[in-house]
């Protein structure tokens, strides 16, 4: 009888993955991003969202720009000198923790928010790292961003 519920909760509010790569086992909030994502998204959260690249895949990344923001991409995956990019409206910019191992939105471009299925809010195991998500951007990620009119970006 409580099974339909079970699921419900699951599929719609909390639930509990393993994240390959640091083999961390994580709280996964999904009702945050429910019906509006943009409402309580921000830079800093990490998220899991559908790969751009393999729709059937679940990805882990950190949000690192927002709609409106601009974002200097890593060389190490453009050819050339890497351009200004701006995030346009409904998308943001996602990067793994380790940048230069990783499949994101240096490879992609910005992803629609619509793509993010929930935020990791928890680590639950290992013990050693037990507890809340920092949700910090590292100082050389941040360099690379220009908020949202502060930026030297000239067009749209």
């Amino acid at each position: 009888m409580w099974a339909p519920v079970a699921i419900f909760i699951a599929d719609n509010v909390i639930s509990v993955a393993r994240i390959k790569g640091r083999e961390d086992v994580v709280l996964l909030n999904k009702w945050s991003v429910g019906w509006d994502s943009t409402l309580n998204l921000k830079k800093g959260d990490i998220v899991t969202l559908w790969s751009p690249s393999n729709p059937e895949r679940l990805i882990t990344k950190r949000i690192i720009a927002m709609p409106g923001d601009c974002v200097v991409p890593l060389p190490v995956h453009s050819e050339g000198t890497p351009s200004l990019v701006r995030i346009p409206k409904g998308h943001c910019w996602v990067e793994g923790d380790e940048s230069l191992h990783s499949v994101d939105s240096n490879t992609f471009g910005p992803v629609p928010l619509g793509i993010v299925n929930s935020k990791v809010g928890f680590v639950i195991w290992p013990p050693s790292r037990f507890g809340s998500i920092n949700s910090n951007v590292p100082d050389w990620k941040r360099k690379r961003i220009y908020e949202s009119g502060l930026t030297p970006y000239n067009g749209d």
